[in-house]
């Protein structure tokens, strides 16, 4: 899954030549032969337009090596999904992402990476996150509209189910409550546990779910995305009392995970948070409709105003307009923005750059339809963005 922390990785490379390939893949049936075949000719026309951009034929090659050693990956085509985003740059730096969304073939050359294409998966009406819980484990995921994967790296504690026997060993080894052992004190399990077996059992499990809550809370610190729990009620009730993440935890699924298979764990979590997205969405619209009926003190409206804010920090939400473009440039240090009718030399998407920078600071971006955002003007054609300012 592509993450917040992906996407801060792709700007902090920032290499003086950046290439940028996007391609629509496969996961099954004979359209997965034709994936390499495809990045082969992506890759050859980035070559094509790094040696008429003055770059030599060896740093050409060098430079689009990583991505021909993936060709004759055979295993990495195994395990496809519906895209692939491939970063090269100058440097040497290289990333590719396997995503669950559907790309048109591209190729950008240009001053570090171009990454609006991935965009819409860090939309706050997309991102979220969901932990199954069982006796036997617990498992962590990130998911958006378009799917769910699992993050192994959540640093989950193991599950409790194979510490239970031995656990209960020396339980039963240990003196009993009646019969301190010589030469020192000591707590008998008996007494920290309970007496009998179910009592044993239900207090280590509700240490390891406590457990479990802790991580999980260290894991969304600096990620406020909502949280869908899928576990058995006793479980989801342990884990609610333990967890500090609030009103982050926006809904459960009180079943055993294991039930809900084929996509359906997708498919379900995401009907419960989709209310919280749209709730979201639809504030952020009504917000913007207020500032503007008020006037635009805490609103921008010119893709120059909606830049500088981002840059700023100021921007609270975004509205993004789908599919838009507005190509300039931007100057950081004067504070200037230029916009240009087609794409050029150091020209840039002026609102990738405020969608890249709003999120760097924690903002929340909403890619909408063209129509969505005609509602709050008296015209019908409706500006690329709207910001709504935090001051």
């Amino acid at each position: 899954m592509f993450k917040q922390s992906d996407l801060s990785t792709l700007i902090s490379a920032a290499p003086g030549r950046g290439v940028s390939i996007y391609l629509p893949t496969h996961n099954s049936g004979p359209e997965t032969r034709q994936d390499p075949i495809r990045l082969r000719n992506l890759l050859t026309e980035a070559h094509s337009r790094l040696l008429a951009a003055g770059v030599s034929k060896s740093e050409a090659e060098s430079l689009l090596a990583p991505g021909h050693a993936l060709i004759e990956d055979e295993r990495f085509w195994r395990y496809q999904d519906q895209g692939l985003a491939l970063f090269l740059g100058a440097d040497g730096s290289s990333y590719h992402f396997t995503v669950p969304l559907t790309f048109t073939e591209q190729v950008h050359i240009e001053p570090g990476f171009y990454v609006k294409p991935l965009l819409p998966l860090l939309a706050a009406d997309g991102e979220y996150a969901v932990l199954t819980i069982t006796a036997d484990g617990a498992a962590f995921y990130g998911g958006s509209k378009f799917a769910l994967t699992q993050e192994h790296d959540a640093l989950l504690p193991v599950g409790p189910t194979d510490n239970l026997d031995d656990d209960n060993q020396n339980r039963v080894l240990a003196s009993p409550a009646a019969r301190p052992h010589i030469g020192g004190k000591a707590t008998t399990s008996t007494q920290v546990y309970g007496e009998t077996p179910t009592d044993w059992r239900k207090t280590a499990l509700d240490e390891w779910v406590g457990k479990v809550a802790s991580a999980v809370d260290r894991r969304l610190a600096d990620r406020a995305i909502p949280l869908v729990v899928v576990a058995d009620p006793e479980l989801t009730g342990q884990f609610k009392k333990r967890t500090t993440l609030g009103p982050l935890l926006v809904g459960t699924v009180d079943t055993n995970p294991a039930a809900l298979v084929n996509g359906k764990l997708h498919a379900t979590t995401y009907d419960v948070v989709r209310p919280h997205f749209e709730a979201g969405q639809r504030g952020a619209l009504e917000r913007a409709a207020q500032l503007l009926a008020d006037g635009p003190t805490k609103v921008a409206v010119t893709i120059g105003e909606v830049v500088r804010a981002a840059f700023q920090g100021r921007v609270e939400a975004l509205l993004l307009t789908a599919g838009a473009v507005e190509w300039g440039r931007f100057d950081e240090m004067a504070d200037a923005v230029e916009t240009h009718s087609e794409p050029g030399t150091s020209v840039i998407d002026l609102t990738e750059y405020a969608t890249v920078k709003t999120l760097e600071n924690k903002g929340s971006v909403y890619m909408l339809e063209p129509e969505e955002l005609t509602g709050l003007f008296k015209s019908s054609v409706a500006p690329a963005s709207i910001a709504v300012l935090r001051y």
